[in-house]
């Protein structure tokens, strides 16, 4: 099997495209549910790749407007070992309507085992995540929990459905770039 196929068939296996989703990686689980100031959800995935390097994908900040979905920029404001401050900038699309949002957020990370982040001002009334890595079988299962409570705008177009929707789209958009950038390279032609 030459390298390109194979990397579409990582690809289409994680973004959930045929029944060798199941064995080969992706989203294995999500859950997502209203609580009294907002939404929580719980995300599982898992990727064909060593821990180091699927936690590597993920701290990689300067890059993410490059394959978060919905986001513009991403400009790290101050990094020292194992903690960042990041701002991004993006818009979520409802429909017709386009809410445009701006976060910073305070950004912990240690030793390819966790990533936690706190917003320190922005767009929600609060959002914060998680994200702990394990090593399972061959790859990484990527455990992802958030927690958001909307402001005013956002209260009124979001609901349990449209995070759902928005957090799968961002756990398939993760394992493709972690995927993406552990592909083996295709052999040179001839």
């Amino acid at each position: 099997m030459s390298g390109r196929v194979l990397r579409a068939v990582m690809v289409a296996a994680v973004l959930g495209l045929g029944p060798a989703a199941a064995q080969e990686g992706g989203l294995r689980r999500m859950d997502v549910r209203q609580t009294p100031e907002g939404y929580a959800a719980d995300a599982v995935l898992w990727v064909p790749v060593p821990r180091e390097k699927a936690f590597a994908v993920l701290i990689d900040f300067e890059h993410m407007a490059d394959w978060v979905p919905n986001l513009q920029s991403s400009r790290v404001l101050t990094r020292a070992p194992g903690r960042a401050t990041v701002e991004y900038e993006g818009a979520v699309r409802y429909g017709f309507l386009t809410i445009p949002f701006r976060t910073r957020r305070q950004i912990e990370f240690s030793s390819a085992t966790s990533i936690r982040t706190t917003q320190t001002q922005g767009s929600m009334k609060r959002h914060e995540s998680r994200m702990d890595f394990a090593v399972e079988g061959t790859g990484t299962r990527i455990d992802y929990h958030v927690e958001m409570d909307p402001n005013a705008l956002a209260a009124l177009v979001m609901s349990e459905r449209r995070v759902a929707s928005e957090l799968s789209e961002h756990v398939k958009a993760i394992a493709a770039e972690i995927l993406r950038r552990n592909a083996p390279a295709p052999p040179a032609s001839p």
